[in-house]
């Protein structure tokens, strides 16, 4: 009678599930973006998995894990959907429970501490970049997508284009953001990557990435000494947003500005507003 071998063969590289998971994504007409958050989450879910193959029983033990370590709902819903996109590429249906988004804003910077970052670049490139996506209220993604052509300064204006969904917008910028851009393009050298003139590019000539403007942000906020949570997103997003609350601006207006498909989203600003609503009682109610 022959004897099994003891060999253990070992899982298929996880370099191979990326490189497939990346086409799966690719063809179903994913944004880059969106492929580049969605392999880094597996690639996490993968190193969980160990020398195991991924499973549904593992998948379920690694949403469990995430909870365990007090992420965000919403953190956990992304790394959720990224991991249920992965096992349905296998042919593996998953059924998360759903979680329920929190409906507020946690933290913004105030006027003093953005003012503050401000005053602590002394890049003039990085200056602007600030500028334009807070002025903007862009997303890291479409600062690093913008072109030259994009400007237009004269109207005090941006054109965000592929933005999220697809689609494209005209921003407006502040009479200070201009500024700051026109100083910048008249040391700007003349630049091209791939027949197109990106606005900002880095010293490496390439075009930056979203984690190269968390990277900076991190640094200027440290520089600047404010040790409040948040990156990018809370920088050039929700403190633009929650600043226009606080200053008495309607939701339909920071909807606009925003460029929020829902005006749900808009409203998680609201519990912002309680310190204005008495002076807007007094002034409103009126016989």
């Amino acid at each position: 009678m022959r004897q099994k071998l003891e060999v253990s063969w070992g899982v298929p590289n996880t370099d191979s599930k990326l490189r497939q998971f990346k086409r799966y994504l690719r063809d179903k007409g994913a944004r880059p973006s969106t492929v580049d958050d969605y392999l880094a989450r597996v690639k996490k879910y993968f190193e969980f998995c160990g020398n195991k193959e991924p499973s549904l029983e593992l998948a379920q033990e690694y949403r469990d894990h995430l909870l365990d370590r007090n992420l965000s709902n919403s953190s956990v819903a992304n790394y959720s959907y990224a991991i249920k996109n992965f096992h349905k590429m296998l042919g593996q249906d998953i059924k998360f429970p759903h979680l329920k988004r929190a409906n507020e804003i946690p933290y913004f910077f105030s006027s003093f501490e953005v003012n503050k970052i401000f005053d602590n670049i002394n890049n003039i490139k990085h200056l602007a970049m600030f500028k334009t996506a807070f002025y903007a209220c862009l997303r890291a993604s479409e600062l690093c997508n913008l072109d030259v052509e994009d400007l237009n300064l004269d109207k005090l204006a941006l054109v965000v284009r592929n933005g999220k969904g697809g689609k494209t917008a005209i921003c407006y910028l502040s009479e200070e953001a201009v500024e700051t851009l026109r100083e910048y393009l008249a040391v700007r050298p003349d630049f091209e990557i791939e027949g197109r003139k990106p606005l900002f590019y880095s010293d490496y000539g390439s075009r930056f990435n979203r984690k190269e403007i968390y990277r900076l942000v991190i640094h200027y906020k440290e520089t600047a000494g404010i040790n409040k949570p948040g990156g990018a997103h809370v920088l050039f997003r929700h403190t633009p947003a929650s600043l226009m609350v606080q200053n008495g601006c309607d939701l339909l207006t920071i909807q606009q500005v925003m460029r929020h498909n829902h005006i749900t989203t808009t409203m998680r600003y609201l519990h912002l507003a309680d310190d204005i609503k008495r002076s807007k009682y007094d002034r409103f109610l009126k016989l």
